[in-house]
């Protein structure tokens, strides 16, 4: 099984919500959707990098959503934490003098969302992260990922797991995981997406998992 995954969050715009969210989606038909989405985006690439953010590839989003909903054992993914629900105080892990801990409540939402995905049922997992920077540089991607590796073979220590931390321009299906998660930000700022209506149904979802 593969998980295809980016992050999107609003933390300075206060007329709007504040969240850390973690989207994206999860398959076995990896194969197929590759060969669709190469030939969807083919016309596109002479024109700059891909990102859901830039209106010339615009056309591309309905696309590739459709792409991950009409794959059989193909579900969209979206994990949200609002920054207001994040516990504080001296005993909080997600705030350093009074600062929140940016990192910190990534992992643990990635972890939280991890957690939602059965993934004992699988022998191995292939979880596709795009990269981000980190607070701490390249040692903070190292440990980053040395932390959700070692949380996942404590967890399920009978599912081989490969973790990776890419660019899209390293795996293009990162760009589709980068359009899901562009559709629910859009959803979490306040604005109207019909298409996640009919998504609704093979979604898996999680809200506010830290306590």
């Amino acid at each position: 099984m593969h998980i295809f995954l980016d992050e999107s969050y609003n933390l300075r715009d206060r007329s709007k919500s504040q969240f850390i969210s973690i989207n994206g989606f999860k398959t076995t038909e990896t194969k197929q959707i590759w060969k669709h989405w190469k030939i969807y985006r083919r016309k596109f690439i002479s024109k700059a990098r891909i990102h859901a953010t830039d209106k010339r590839f615009e056309s591309l989003r309905e696309k590739g959503l459709d792409l991950v909903y009409s794959m059989p054992d193909t579900f969209f993914i979206t994990g949200i934490q609002i920054i207001q629900k994040i516990p504080t105080g001296k005993t909080s892990h997600y705030y350093k003098k009074d600062k929140l801990n940016f990192d910190k409540v990534y992992e643990d939402l990635l972890k939280a969302i991890l957690d939602k995905l059965h993934l004992r049922e699988y022998k191995k997992v292939v979880i596709n992260i795009d990269n981000r920077k980190h607070k701490e540089g390249f040692l903070g991607k190292i440990k980053f990922q040395e932390n959700i590796l070692f949380y996942l073979k404590e967890c399920y220590p009978s599912t081989v797991f490969c973790f990776r931390i890419l660019p899209s321009s390293s795996n293009i299906l990162i760009e589709i995981a980068d359009f899901i998660s562009n559709t629910f930000y859009k959803r979490y700022v306040g604005q109207r997406v019909d298409f996640l209506e009919k998504m609704k149904v093979k979604t898996i979802k999680i809200k506010n998992p830290l306590k």
